[in-house]
């Protein structure tokens, strides 16, 4: 879920400076080896609004959104990056679909 509510912000920041400034004063604690990212999910009733929420937050970041059934804006810091991500109904019920087999077949079993 995505917001712009002020005090959910300030939240999200202190958060983020706390735990930068934890990995500073503790320099044995491990990091990961490759990047992470905060990766948001568009909201709409539509594919093409959650699209077009893809594209206002793109303008934000200063990217361009691309993609087909996976639409995103990324802004990349260091090894980190900050994504917003649209995935279309069809991909979503495609992947619905495969999981409905979920523990029906198993390695053991063949």
């Amino acid at each position: 879920m995505m917001t712009t509510d002020s005090t959910v912000r300030s939240e999200f920041i202190a958060g983020l400076r706390d735990l930068a400034q934890f990995l500073v004063d503790n320099p044995k604690v491990p990091v990961p080896s490759f990047g992470r990212s905060i990766l948001l999910h568009a909201k709409g009733d539509s594919d093409e609004q959650e699209r077009a929420v893809v594209d206002r937050v793109a303008a934000l970041l200063g990217s361009a959104a691309s993609g087909d059934d996976h639409y995103k804006a990324v802004r990349e810091f260091g090894p980190l990056s900050y994504e917003v991500l649209a995935i279309s109904s069809q991909d979503r019920r495609d992947y619905e679909a495969l999981m409905s087999y979920a523990g029906a077949v198993s390695a053991g079993e063949c």
